[in-house]
């Protein structure tokens, strides 16, 4: 007696949507193993265990059937009777996709006619996996257009959630191209061989390309996933959203496919079910990103979620009289260079030091801020303001790009801005700064007191204010480069 005698088991479906030869192989294999197909879904195959047998399958076609029909038509149940009287049992079917099967060794096949058939199969493919490939594959180039237009190369690669979403965009719509290229290389062929030999033309089974599927998304659920999850350079408000898109996500996809299946038991017609299922992902959608966004921004108001230690929220009085108080927050965030490491003591002692961090294991990049509070008034009270950025490049083929991006950033601004000036980075001495390559920021001729510095494996942008008409010193370059330049 077997421990464990299981009476299913479940297989990941391995074969594309047309590969009639290829599913009737495997299907007929697994009952010689004394597995019997029970039920085939998109992704999971569900199979009944039996005595072992030599069984015929068959994988027919028939368009005019719709995942959106609250009951087969009546020509596809006249069908299955016609193939019933002649010995085919219908074991399951998956929308236009339909499998027989038959104990008999010599069983007249169900279909003789290639041409019938490739049409058949056509005519199927056309209606369902061709259209939904080519709607994942531009909404894919959408998204993946979309990110790059919204993000600049150093945001992009330090936007970890960002990355995951083009990753996983980028293998959805590599899945897309290769399954219509396959499709349509066989589905020309094989009308070419149906006209003119009269054979039916067996589709090529790509199982490798099926298991690199898999192990792709084997690698975002267990790779990738948990590493921007658990990027330490990841806020606690940035993860919380994340984690709430991805489950709101997965209750919007359990509703689309709820309401379909509580329609079609509701006996609604297919066009009202297939219009009314658009209108519920469009509306959820919207309501969905709505949701996010206003979440976002709930969040990022408390500067706790965000990571911030100690912040404090302040109200001023209203300015002019009658007019509302303005509320702004004071951060008390550790800095590794100070105002005071530079230049000492400072009778301003009021700061707002902030930190964050965020990135991916592309690009890390720390942006810190020691600036006076909020004020209506500049006064001579008030302290000079630091301002810097590292960004720590871990993969040494995107230095040049992540360093280009601050120039093309310039030239974008110089485009786009409705102002006359105009500006750039000028090269300067690096050797004081301790760097390879060294850039000050220059607009209309006048250099400001911001400078872009490129060491090994990182950069620093560092501006001091209002140190605009004082060069720093050497000793504050050499702290710049002993402090912000190294490990």
């Amino acid at each position: 007696m077997k421990l464990f005698d299981r009476q299913k088991k479940w297989e990941i479906n391995l074969y594309s949507y047309y590969d009639h030869a290829g599913i009737v192989r495997h299907l007929e294999d697994m009952a010689r193993q004394g597995w019997q197909l029970e039920k085939a879904g998109s992704v999971f195959w569900t199979y009944r265990r039996c005595k072992p047998a030599e069984l015929r399958y068959a994988v027919v076609y028939f368009s005019k059937a719709s995942q959106f029909d609250p009951e087969p038509p009546a020509e596809q149940r006249e069908f299955w009777e016609l193939c019933k009287a002649t010995g085919w049992e219908l074991v399951t079917n998956r929308y236009q996709m339909q499998i027989f099967r038959n104990p008999a060794p010599d069983a007249i096949p169900i279909e003789t006619d290639p041409v019938v058939q490739v049409e058949n199969v056509r005519a199927a493919m056309k209606k369902g996996a061709v259209r939904g490939n080519w709607v994942l594959l531009i909404c894919s180039c959408l998204q993946i257009w979309l990110q790059f237009r919204t993000y600049s190369i150093r945001d992009f690669l330090t936007q970890g959630f960002a990355l995951s979403a083009v990753l996983i965009w980028l293998l959805l719509g590599i899945n897309a191209v290769v399954e219509l290229i396959g499709y349509y290389r066989w589905c020309r062929k094989a009308r070419t061989a149906a006209e003119e030999e009269g054979v039916l033309l067996s589709p090529r089974t790509r199982k490798w390309w099926q298991i690199l599927q898999i192990l792709g998304l084997l690698v975002i659920f267990t790779v990738d996933l948990p590493l921007l999850l658990l990027s330490p350079s990841l806020s606690p408000s940035t993860r919380m959203v994340i984690l709430v898109s991805f489950f709101c996500y997965a209750v919007l996809l359990l509703i689309i496919y709820g309401s379909r299946q509580l329609m079609k038991k509701k006996g609604f017609s297919a066009e009202a079910n297939m219009g009314l299922n658009i209108l519920i992902a469009i509306v959820g959608t919207f309501v969905l990103m709505g949701g996010l966004i206003w979440m976002s921004f709930r969040v990022a108001d408390d500067p706790g979620l965000r990571g911030h230690v100690n912040a404090e929220t302040r109200t001023s009085p209203a300015y002019p009289a009658g007019d509302t108080e303005h509320t702004y927050t004071v951060y008390h965030d550790p800095l590794p260079l100070t105002v005071e490491d530079l230049v000492g003591e400072t009778v301003y002692k009021d700061y707002s030091c902030y930190r964050e961090i965020q990135g991916s294991p592309l690009l890390t990049e720390y942006t810190y801020k020691q600036e006076v509070p909020f004020v209506f008034s500049i006064s001579e009270q008030d302290g000079p303001e630091l301002f810097y950025s590292v960004y720590q490049v871990h993969l040494g083929c995107l230095y040049k790009p992540v360093k280009d991006s601050f120039f093309r950033e310039v030239q974008r601004r110089n485009r786009n801005s409705y102002l006359i000036s105009s500006c750039d980075w000028k090269t300067v001495d690096a050797a004081p700064w301790g760097a390879q390559e060294a850039y000050q920021y220059v607009c209309d001729g006048e250099l400001w007191g911001t400078y872009l510095l490129c060491y090994q494996d990182r950069m620093v942008k560092i501006s001091f204010a209002p140190w605009y008409d004082t060069l720093p010193t050497a000793e504050q370059m050499t702290l710049v480069e002993a402090i912000l330049g190294n490990d």
